[in-house]
């Protein structure tokens, strides 16, 4: 039998250990479940909300509410708001995660052949220096060379405008484009007059009883509507702005030399999604529930572009206005570049036919230009879906 000192010493030593390892155990656990968890409703809407309209769509999300799209959006509006999120079923608690999980699945995928930037095929009277390369540490850690392209985005192949028609007698060669369901409308005079029905809502009045159209005038009254949350003095209107009112901005894009393609697809980024080969943004979807909601119109040009406070001039479509490089076969011809460095071409090829094997990107690869994308139609809203490359970056001043 233990001598009773020697048994309370034993003890006193023991019951702190074990409560120590207690301790250590809850810390772990704690830390495993906030891991589990996730990032909240509000970070997960911070970092897929690309346009910044308080809502995603559905090429702007990815992982399970991808996958449950349909399901979490219960009023079948295609997007799915803060609240459905909140209440969408939770998905299977996991283990602890290997911290190079998604290093691991989303691994680089070398092709036969992928082909470099050429920074030959840009206009050179679009770029405000010479391009440049510069060594920059990518999205996903890797250090990469990178070509440093400055431009102004403002075109050269074509004029920018017009956007809104003044009266409701205008043609069309008085004002832009618009889209609904995949389908482009010429933004004449016609077409303001009867966006009641053209939406089927009677709130609609975009023009006054003496046929003029509410147009934002100037750069303060653009700058109230051309946002997510339209400054109420602005519903029903058409917007406006100027290039003229953005001309100091300064567009830089940091484009990897050689593209690296990875086998999981990544979400378009808040800065751009590619480079026209004159410099102009290609952007991503514009929010057109926010526009809409607040019964305002946004039009693009004839070019498929127009303007915001942040951007200056940018791309939602390519229309075949701005510089093409024909190719060698039937293919389509290049557009531009993604972000990620893989080459952007046109919808239809030579012949007007669609190409039917791409994938959520809107990509696929050949033999003689690699893997590379094509830009969605016109009416679709949606220049590229996702990106299937390490995406460089790009920075807007002025």
């Amino acid at each position: 039998m233990k001598h009773p000192k020697i048994l309370r010493k034993v003890l006193f030593i023991t019951i702190p250990l074990a409560l120590l390892c207690c301790k250590q155990e809850t810390k772990e656990s704690e830390i495993t479940n906030k891991q589990d968890q996730g990032p909240g409703v509000a970070e997960l809407l911070k970092q897929m909300d690309t346009n910044s309209d308080g809502k995603l769509s559905q090429v702007e999300v990815n992982g399970p509410l991808k996958e449950d799209f349909s399901k979490i959006d219960t009023n079948s509006d295609g997007f799915l708001s803060k609240k459905e999120i909140e209440n969408a079923p939770k998905p299977e608690r996991r283990g602890p995660r290997d911290k190079n999980i998604s290093n691991k699945n989303n691994v680089q995928k070398d092709f036969d052949v992928t082909i470099n930037v050429d920074p030959s095929l840009f206009i050179k009277e679009s770029l405000l220096a010479e391009i440049t390369k510069e060594e920059r540490t990518l999205e996903n850690g890797i250090k990469a060379m990178c070509y440093v392209i400055k431009t102004s985005s403002r075109p050269q192949e074509h004029d920018m405008g017009p956007w809104c028609p003044t009266h409701i007698n205008d043609g069309k060669d008085k004002g832009g484009i618009w889209f609904k369901e995949g389908k482009v409308y010429d933004v004449d005079g016609h077409f303001i007059a009867n966006l009641k029905e053209f939406y089927s809502d009677e709130e609609w009045a975009l023009f006054r009883e003496d046929g003029s159209v509410k147009v934002t005038k100037t750069q303060e009254e653009c700058e109230g509507a051309a946002k997510p949350d339209v400054d109420e003095e602005y519903n029903n209107y058409c917007v406006e702005c100027l290039p003229d009112y953005y001309k100091e901005k300064v567009s830089t894009f940091y484009i990897p030399v050689k593209p690296l393609y990875l086998e999981n697809s990544n979400p378009l980024g808040r800065n751009g999604i590619g480079i026209a080969f004159n410099g102009v943004n290609f952007d991503a979807p514009a929010p057109t529930h926010a526009i809409l909601e607040a019964h305002t119109l946004a039009p693009l040009d004839d070019a498929g572009g127009h303007v915001n406070p942040h951007g200056g001039y940018h791309y939602h479509a390519a229309t075949g206005k701005t510089k093409e490089v024909t190719q060698k076969d039937t293919h389509a011809p290049m557009v531009g570049y993604a972000m990620d460095g893989f080459g952007i071409y046109a919808h239809k090829d030579s012949s007007g036919k669609t190409y039917n094997d791409l994938d959520n990107c809107n990509g696929h690869y050949d033999d003689v230009r690699g893997y590379h994308y094509h830009a969605g139609d016109a009416g679709s809203n949606q220049v590229l879906g996702c990106l299937h490359g390490v995406s460089g970056s790009m920075s807007v001043e002025g």
